[in-house]
């Protein structure tokens, strides 16, 4: 899985956090820093395929809606058998937005369980 703060997020510590919570429980994780740009986003998830995807956002301006849609619509892996990451939104950034798709956990745990029920073992 990937985990990445949304363009313009400083925040990175609830995603350290996260991160060392599922590789504790032996999930693969890759964690980008902070602000990470969208096109090394996007290009980051067709490259490596994640079951899933967490967007970190502290703070409602810099939360998008239009970025979660956007890699929730990605499409990845070969032609005729490409596949979707599930996309989660986190961090209290994304209150009060509904965004069609993603999930929004409202804490480590609920993202820790959210994130291993959709990675294969």
């Amino acid at each position: 899985m990937l985990l990445a703060c949304v363009p313009g997020e400083n925040h990175t510590l609830p995603l350290e956090v996260l991160s060392a919570a599922l590789t504790e429980r032996g999930l693969p994780v890759r964690m980008f820093g902070a602000a990470l740009p969208v096109e090394s986003l996007v290009a980051a998830v067709r490259r490596t395929g994640p079951a899933a995807v967490g967007l970190w956002a502290q703070s409602h301006t810099t939360a998008s809606r239009p970025l979660a849609q956007h890699v929730a619509a990605m499409e990845w892996g070969v032609r005729g058998a490409r596949r979707r990451s599930a996309v989660l939104t986190l961090g209290p950034g994304w209150a009060g937005r509904t965004v069609a798709g993603p999930a929004r956990p409202t804490g480590l745990a609920e993202a820790v369980a959210a994130l291993e029920s959709v990675v294969p073992r």
